[in-house]
């Protein structure tokens, strides 16, 4: 994991964009829908939090001391149209957290549609700071 105020690289966030369109449509929910309904997870969501890991959009730190404010984003997904790098790895941070506690909740994030306005917030950050 990483540390609070390092900035992902254009690598790290293609890494995750890569994954838009199977989250925007719920084809990971789709194909996987037995083995989630058994156990809350599967393997293309254990790809996609390995991902989020190595491309450094999780922080190594205290993240129940962020639970508030991710509930805030949660209950207003409107907002995360103009959350920072920062807020939205502290977002990821918190949610990766709690779908290891309770398998799952990654994907109610892709089923209620909070994790694609996510992944659209990081594409569009990386086009305001990489678009050539």
């Amino acid at each position: 994991m990483n540390k609070e105020g390092e900035i992902p690289t254009r690598e790290n966030f293609e890494a995750v964009i890569k994954f838009s369109e199977d989250i925007k449509n719920k084809t990971i929910i789709e194909r996987n829908k037995d083995e989630i309904e058994k156990s809350g997870s599967c393997k293309e969501i254990v790809e996609f939090t390995k991902v989020l890991y190595f491309n450094n959009w999780l922080i190594n730190a205290r993240w129940q001391g962020w639970t508030g404010e991710a509930e805030t984003y949660f209950g207003h997904p409107e907002l995360i149209a103009s959350a920072d790098i920062e807020t939205i790895r502290k977002i990821l941070t918190v949610h990766v957290r709690i779908d290891r506690l309770f398998p799952g909740d990654i994907a109610d994030l892709i089923n209620r549609g909070y994790l694609i306005a996510i992944i659209e917030r990081i594409n569009d950050i990386y086009t305001e700071n990489f678009s050539e």
